[in-house]
């Protein structure tokens, strides 16, 4: 999520949050005829995207982890592919994750998503960091560094120039050492979101001995006890939903809202109307496209209620939806595929976005890209508003 629209973004979140607060019951009264199948849909929602998303993203992080500590002991290229390639996994569930931006990972929660994914960096203050040979750990940076100069994208910035990865002699010893403990506080944010979601209880050996590694991250969650197994809160509507079923199922509809109109809005018509490079995020690497992309493939895991599904399953939203409005059902998930494919479509020629912005060219298309992804967030606020009840 970009740093400079956050604040904007996150008050229009809060504002959809708590208008969904506010909806009641059909009955008016909890323990509606529709709570049972709000329930149903929710724990195939958490269950069946939701974790199994965080999941993935802390063991890619874990990965990612070995594979940076590794080139920082032999810096060949070799080891340098490997590395980037760890990035790339871990980025990848990292932009699947973003269609469900609320509870831990949330500005109410521990803000993972800011602390994680800010951008445009600070270079200046992370050069000069490495320059001086900072020798910050990763626990130091996950506790007192800002998220400008760290994250993925310092990682991306360190492992990646122009689409590729850096030839391992470029990177100088000081680094190496930046890279590292920088990986090691996106760890920590990743085992984060996962283990508050999930529950420790309910993660691997592994996870719980990286989460317990850190007594920050421990004490974080334990401050903030109301996010710890936050998948059973959204499941039973406890906690911050106080029993409204329709307030929980709302997120899924509002989240998906909220990052199909950021995809559009914020990061690529502000970016290409501006026409900075600096604004687009995941330039270092030129994988921006793939990024938002990414990102509409959360709301498509969200809505049909699984990981890569082809069709919704029957605890989905999307088959809750259908029942009611089949036309706006089938409305959102042949936009949710035109959202894709203009996307795609940006990158006419073998561009990457970073190079659009620069030149100012495939405009047409970034139009189209725009104008689908509002399309799909006003769809989406459709469900929030007339459809779940």
């Amino acid at each position: 999520m970009n740093n400079t629209f956050k604040t904007i973004l996150l008050s229009g979140m809060a504002a959809v949050t708590f208008a969904s607060c506010e909806k009641d019951n059909p009955s008016g009264t909890k323990g509606s005829p529709l709570d049972e199948q709000y329930k149903n849909i929710l724990a195939q929602y958490v269950d069946g995207t939701v974790v199994p998303t965080y999941k993935a993203l802390a063991e890619a992080a874990l990965e990612m982890r070995t594979a940076n500590n590794a080139l920082k002991d032999n810096p060949t290229d070799a080891a340098m592919k490997a590395a980037s390639d760890a990035w790339m996994k871990a980025r990848i569930e990292w932009e699947k994750s973003e269609a469900f931006l609320f509870g831990p990972v949330g500005e109410d929660g521990f803000d993972i998503d800011g602390h994680i994914d800010s951008w445009p960096l600070e270079l200046q203050e992370i050069q000069a960091s490495i320059a001086a040979g900072s020798a910050a750990t990763g626990a130091t940076m996950w506790s007192e560094y800002d998220s400008e100069v760290i994250g993925f994208h310092v990682t991306e910035y360190l492992l990646y120039r122009n689409g590729q990865p850096r030839p391992a002699a470029d990177l100088s010893v000081a680094e190496l050492n930046y890279l590292t403990s920088a990986t090691d506080a996106l760890v920590w944010d990743c085992v984060l979101a996962y283990v508050a979601w999930a529950g420790e209880d309910n993660v691997s050996t592994d996870i719980k001995t990286v989460f317990r590694a850190n007594q920050d991250v421990v004490d974080a969650l334990n401050d903030k006890a109301a996010f710890k197994n936050f998948a059973a809160t959204l499941k039973n509507a406890t906690g911050k939903y106080a029993g409204n079923f329709v307030a929980a199922i709302s997120e899924i509809s509002d989240g998906a809202a909220d990052i199909a109109g950021e995809v559009g809005a914020t990061k690529i018509e502000s970016p290409f109307t501006s026409g900075r490079v600096e604004d687009v995020e995941s330039w270092y690497s030129w994988h921006s496209l793939d990024d938002y992309q990414n990102n509409i493939h959360s709301i498509k895991n969200a809505y049909f209620g699984g990981i890569g599904l082809t069709a919704p399953t029957g605890n989905s939203l999307s088959a809750f939806v259908a029942a009611k409005n089949a036309q706006l059902d089938a409305d959102i998930k042949g936009k949710i595929e035109d959202c894709l494919a203009k996307i795609a479509a940006i990158g006419a020629g073998g561009k990457s976005f970073y190079e659009v912005v620069r030149d100012h060219s495939n405009e047409d298309a970034v139009s189209a890209a725009v104008d689908a992804c509002a399309e799909l967030e006003g769809l989406f606020k459709r469900v929030s508003s007339s459809v779940i009840e």
